[in-house]
């Protein structure tokens, strides 16, 4: 009876053994099994990563390419890029309609049987001209009681938003302030030592020849040849002037009124007390190729918000003896000369800026939001993988 009973008790034993060793041997393979399972996901993933980077870097040699030559569409096919391959489709409004100025750069990598695609989003680059009440590009110089302020025309009167602040002065060159002029505002260069403001002048914010240069790109010509294409002149003018269809020539000894629209002209002269205005809610660009010249006591634009007159010109800019204005003036390469009790409401670009004798100019603050097409830049605005 006992040998019995130990035989069962060795057979037991030997069978809780091999359900031991089976069951080890079965989380061993499971183990196994997952090891592997886990490698396999880990090269995969390696691969995509790899191929995601032979996109991207396809993409950003296709942006390059495009920043090159805006006209670039011919893409690329089938690149080798380490040890990968990369093709690149570039889609415009020649393509897609709906995109306007935009341009999708859709790249595809391959690496090792794996894939990805990116798409890099560009539109040309943009600045904002009109940030500083004034900005000489080589040269502003201020002196005698000349006084900078500032107000906002999209919140209300100069009475009721003018600030003694926001009237900035900005260069690439020297700026001089002095013999008691007064600057509601900055004074800042980006030429080490440009910055000379005299003892007697004031200057109610920071005084700085470490500014980051900016960029003042020219208005292209064939903006200003389009503009001679929709010349609103003809059509446009009523009161008194004297308009000269051939040479583009405008002169005034009374009041001239301007519709909303475009215009194109190599000069305008304001004679003495004469004025140049806009009609009741009427937005102006005007274009001018030659000189702007206001004599004694003639005004632009009084009634009117400075940025519903928007001055790009190649030429110069010459505000004399108590004459007022409210406009945008812009001209990379020309000169603004404002002198003896002007009253200037607005904003000024040009390459070189002189203000004296007791003129005040008022900054509107909201010509800072005013955008225009950079100097063939372009921008990467958005990023995606698809």
């Amino acid at each position: 009876m006992a040998r019995s009973k130990l035989r069962n008790e060795k057979g037991s034993a030997i069978l809780i053994t091999l359900v031991i060793i089976g069951l080890v041997s079965l989380l061993g393979v499971m183990a196994i099994n997952t090891s592997v399972s886990e490698t396999e996901l880990s090269f995969n993933q390696i691969h995509s990563d790899k191929a995601f980077y032979v996109a991207q870097s396809g993409a950003r040699r296709a942006f390059a390419e495009l920043c090159e030559d805006t006209s670039w569409t011919t893409g690329y096919s089938d690149v080798s890029y380490s040890n990968g391959l990369y093709s690149v489709q570039v889609i415009d409004s020649t393509t897609d309609s709906s995109l306007i100025d935009t341009v999708i750069l859709r790249s595809t990598g391959e690496y090792n049987g794996a894939h990805s695609t990116v798409e890099l989003w560009v539109v040309p680059g943009v600045f904002h001209p009109f940030e500083h009440a004034m900005f000489g590009k080589s040269l502003v110089d201020i002196r005698n009681s000349f006084v900078t302020d500032s107000y906002n025309s999209d919140s209300g009167t100069y009475a009721a938003t003018s600030l003694v602040e926001a009237g900035d002065v900005g260069s690439n060159g020297n700026i001089i302030v002095k013999n008691g002029a007064f600057i509601g505002g900055d004074v800042v260069s980006s030429l080490l030592g440009g910055t000379s403001v005299n003892p007697g002048a004031t200057v109610t914010g920071t005084i700085s020849d470490t500014a980051p240069e900016q960029d003042i790109p020219d208005v292209p010509q064939s903006e200003f040849d389009w503009a001679e294409t929709v010349n609103d002149a003809s059509t446009g003018l009523s009161g008194s002037y004297s308009y000269n269809p051939a040479s583009g020539t405008l002169l005034s000894t009374g009041t001239v009124t301007l519709t909303s629209g475009v215009y194109y002209f190599s000069d305008i002269t304001l004679k003495n007390s004469a004025s140049l205005e806009l009609a009741p809610g009427a937005d102006v660009t005007i274009y001018i190729t030659g000189d702007i010249e206001l004599k004694n006591s003639s005004e632009m634009n009084t009634t009117g918000d400075s940025g519903d007159l928007i001055i790009y010109s190649q030429g110069d800019f010459i505000l004399k003896n108590s004459g007022d204005v409210a406009a945008v003036f812009y001209s990379s390469n020309g000169t603004a000369d404002l002198r003896n009790s002007g009253e200037f409401y607005g904003s000024i670009v040009a390459d070189e800026i002189i203000c004296h004798n007791s003129a005040n100019f008022h900054y509107d603050r909201n010509l800072g939001n005013i955008e225009r097409d950079g100097n063939g830049d372009l921008e990467m605005v958005a990023f995606r993988e698809i």
